[in-house]
């Protein structure tokens, strides 16, 4: 394990690289500063909205039947402010690492700066692996709600390109899957102010739906479904919040992009902060409209919007919220995606993966 010269006083795995070195390293390349506040902010809201404001909700408040784990009820609407509170707390922290240190890499740039090389690198490799299985995960997940909507329209896909080997009968690889990931990876390739523009489109097609939703099951809410609203305590709604934590997370890949913000210092601690904020007002809206339309213990904890709006006889929004799920997944995709490239490329830079990935 080698870095370039001149990395501070420190000497070995050890040695820490100055931020003013950080900030300013004409020699090794380059981003272009093309994104701007919103296109930031929509990068951050992508990685933090998925499928799981339409699935993750329904099975928090439901529980696991199988598992034994009790259901929160309504008060799954507090576990997501209370996860939402302490996801501001490193948001904040990510907010100012991101104004000090305006240079891609994210976590592994600001790990390598403050704590030395060696830790740095072992900070950069998990964020890599991270990145990559979130993609591949979340790509397996889309690629379910595809099979949904083209059975919908009546077509008959052959069992082979439904799954991995080892998931399903003649399952032997999930093409929807392998697609996506490569359409996401070729968006990238465009350029990031082209990927941006795509993001941004995708980002507010996914706010629409979600608002669609929430607007629609606004006027279905039965005030009845929300006693008792903690139907196992305080404590029952910090469980909660344990398991919706990683749902309100995602600005960390966003951060990745500092080196292509037009103004970092300014922006990219705004992005964080707006992208949490706006994140978390749809999710709380999703929560009240989800348990106000129906019992928490009839909700489906796989399907919670689907089930719940077929009780109340609009079952065709089924189709809008997988249509939503797709959209919010890739968006979900391009986010974390971009991520790793960055940490990537910004290990290579620093001489901690082969230098010619960086160009």
């Amino acid at each position: 394990m080698s870095a370039p010269g001149g990395l501070g006083s420190s000497s070995g795995i050890f040695r820490r690289k100055p931020i003013d070195q950080i900030q300013d390293t004409p020699e090794s390349g380059g981003l272009q500063r093309t994104l701007g506040l919103w296109q930031l902010t929509a990068i951050g809201i992508g990685g933090i909205i998925g499928a799981g404001i339409f699935a993750l909700a329904g099975s928090v408040a439901h529980g696991d039947d199988a598992a034994g784990i009790p259901g929160v009820g309504p008060a799954v609407l507090i576990s997501f402010l209370i996860a939402g509170v302490a996801s501001a707390a490193a948001a904040f922290s990510y907010a100012e690492f991101a104004g000090l240190i305006p240079k891609a890499g994210s976590a592994y740039t600001y790990g390598y700066a403050v704590l030395g090389e060696i830790v740095g690198w072992f900070i950069g490799w998990d964020l890599l692996l991270e990145y990559t299985a979130i993609v591949a995960v979340v790509a397996i997940g889309i690629s379910g709600y595809f099979s949904f909507l083209i059975g919908e329209m009546g077509a008959d896909l052959p069992n082979w390109m439904l799954g991995g080997p080892g998931t399903g009968d003649g399952h032997k690889v999930d093409l929807f899957a392998a697609v996506l990931c490569l359409l996401i990876a070729y968006l990238l390739t465009l350029g990031i102010k082209n990927a941006a523009r795509f993001e941004m489109v995708v980002v507010v097609l996914k706010v629409l739906v979600v608002l669609l939703v929430i607007g629609v099951g606004v006027f279905h809410i039965s005030t009845a479904n929300y006693h008792p609203f903690f139907p196992f305590g305080v404590g029952g709604a910090f469980t909660g919040a344990a398991t919706v934590f990683f749902a309100v997370f995602g600005y960390d890949a966003m951060s990745t992009a500092a080196e292509e913000s037009k103004d970092a210092q300014r922006h990219m601690p705004k992005a964080i902060i707006y992208s949490l904020i706006i994140s978390m007002v749809l999710y709380v809206a999703a929560c009240l409209v989800l348990t106000g339309m129906q019992n928490y213990k009839d909700i489906d904890p796989e399907s919670g919007f689907s089930t719940a709006f077929k009780s109340v006889g609009l079952s065709g929004l089924a189709d809008v919220i997988a249509v939503g799920a797709i959209i919010g997944i890739l968006t979900v995709m391009f986010t974390f995606m971009l991520g790793v490239t960055r940490v990537w490329f910004s290990m290579s830079r620093d001489g901690l993966l082969p230098k010619w990935f960086a160009k």
